[in-house]
């Protein structure tokens, strides 16, 4: 279980889509409740970087120099599973300096 994932990269963000608690990819349905949110939300808001097979999101292209051309990081496919479906997808995006200016901050007291 644990690796039941899909996960890539694009500019900085990384997207994972958990296929444990994504409910069409552990129900095996092709009609779930949810619509398939993820994937209408990146052809609504997104450029096709996702597509339903095998009643799961996976990604349209093999090739992640595509993806990162597809994917436009408008964080749809996150908020729209949130808010329609089972929350399985989690995007982290990296701020450089983040760590840097954290420690300054505590060193400087919070101010």
């Amino acid at each position: 279980m644990g690796d039941n994932k899909l996960a890539f990269e694009v500019r900085g963000v990384k997207i994972t889509i958990d296929y444990d608690r994504c409910e069409p990819a552990k129900d095996n349905t092709p009609n779930p409740s949810c619509g398939f949110a993820c994937v209408k939300a990146d052809r609504l808001y997104g450029r096709n970087a996702l597509k339903i097979e095998n009643n799961r999101p996976v990604l349209t292209n093999p090739d992640p120099k595509e993806i990162m051309r597809l994917c436009n990081e408008c964080l749809g496919c996150e908020h729209e599973c949130e808010f329609h479906g089972s929350n399985c997808i989690s995007i982290e995006l990296s701020v450089p300096g983040l760590s840097e200016y954290r420690e300054k901050m505590n060193l400087e007291g919070g101010k």
